[in-house]
């Protein structure tokens, strides 16, 4: 780790930004078994030896915000008491409330010995869910951090053109047995492939910079979740309808694509997805800058209400969220209630869908798994000034 070098001028910009909103993409790299505390004036870090090396020329800018460093041992040890001590003075001085993340735990044996240490006072300080404001400060992203955004989209689309259309049609050619979770599980594997890799060697930098954000999900067969982590289920590949998922991410960035194949589709499947194919170009348009987060799917609702008024009540609950460190920002979803409003710079998975579909073809008659089908379409955009969504994998 010590040949890591950091992005200083990025990090005290990330910094103020934070303050500035009163975690951790301020480095570019991931920091386990590091303590951070923030003040309103300046920023205490305890952690190991190694990594405060790397993190010492942070304290060389001479505008940047007030930085101390702590070095601690690598495991629990007596020794470490006065670096918690340190640490827990500047939090009292700093005041009673205590910004937290409520729905995000660590675990490990030094944030084992810290909670420790904290707990004596843990009683007199009133803890603060900053959730919400710290998603909303980092939604908005630069352009590091969107180049990073179309590397990661990048990714998704070629594994699903390049690897997944392919082994899924010879699957069907060859008739081959094969459930929707063991494709998945080939899905997962073809990043070591060589043929893969020569061909995301022409889309990123760095092939040991690419890791998939969860397992890839395959559905098909009359069941389908159109969540965005939903498993993939150990029924048989079905060859009609198959709903395809990938999130992938390039370094720590995440990105989606989903995709929908249809074998042997009915004409009222081709209508509904052509349909859907149209929703979803629609809605490129309506991610400007300003517009309420509920507003887009309210937008996405009157559209199908006006143009397809049979599947108004098939629309999936959400038409998307921001994305980023976070697969999926809980605190920015584009669906009914969520009054956050778009910016420029943010990156959005928009995602449409229709589910609990009837087939009534001739198919559907003969298989019972062909009665019920889904639609999915996703891709990874970012929010610009001025024009439509740019699809960051275009």
């Amino acid at each position: 780790m010590s040949d890591k070098k950091l992005d200083v001028a990025a990090f005290h910009r990330r910094a103020k930004r934070l303050v500035d909103a009163w975690k951790l993409w301020l480095f570019g790299y991931e920091f386990s078994d590091t303590i951070l505390l923030f003040t309103k004036d300046k920023l205490l870090i305890t952690t190991q030896r190694k990594k405060a090396k790397i993190l010492q020329p942070l304290q060389d800018e001479a505008d940047g915000l007030p930085l101390e460093i702590t070095v601690i041992a690598k495991e629990p040890s007596a020794e470490n008491a006065p670096a918690h001590a340190k640490m827990i003075a500047a939090l009292k001085a700093a005041g009673p409330a205590l910004g937290h993340f409520a729905s995000e735990t660590a675990a490990s044996s030094i944030v084992d010995e810290w909670s420790s240490a904290l707990a004596p006072v843990r009683g007199g300080l009133r803890l603060c869910d900053i959730g919400p404001l710290v998603s909303d400060a980092l939604a908005v992203k630069e352009k590091s951090e969107i180049k990073h955004e179309k590397a990661a989209a990048a990714v998704g689309a070629v594994l699903m053109q390049d690897y997944f259309v392919d082994e899924m049609a010879r699957i069907f050619d060859e008739e081959e047995t094969v459930s929707n979770r063991a494709l998945a599980e080939r899905v997962e594997r073809a990043l070591t492939l060589k043929n893969v890799e020569k061909r995301l060697a022409g889309k990123v930098a760095d092939l040991d910079m690419i890791e998939w954000s969860s397992l890839p999900g395959v559905q098909s067969g009359g069941q389908y979740d159109l969540s965005l982590q939903a498993p993939s289920t150990a029924e048989t590949l079905h060859a009609g309808t198959v709903v395809c998922t990938l999130n992938t991410r390039y370094f720590m960035y995440n990105a989606s694509v989903s995709r929908t194949f249809m074998i042997d589709p009915t004409p009222e499947q081709e209508k509904n997805y052509l349909f859907l194919l149209e929703l979803h170009k629609q809605a490129l348009g309506w991610l400007r800058p300003g517009v309420a987060m509920s507003a887009v799917y309210g937008q996405a609702a009157a559209y199908v209400q006006e143009h397809r008024p049979d599947l108004a009540g098939n629309l999936a609950a959400d038409c998307g969220f921001v994305t980023g460190f976070e697969v999926r920002d809980g605190s920015n979803v584009l669906a009914p209630g969520c009054g956050r409003a778009l910016a420029a710079g943010m990156v959005v998975v928009l995602r449409v869908g229709l589910e609990n579909m009837a087939n009534g073809g001739a198919a559907a008659a003969k298989d019972a798994r062909a009665k019920t089908y889904a639609y999915q379409l996703a891709d990874t955009v970012v929010v610009r000034d001025g024009a439509d969504a740019e699809v960051l994998a275009a």
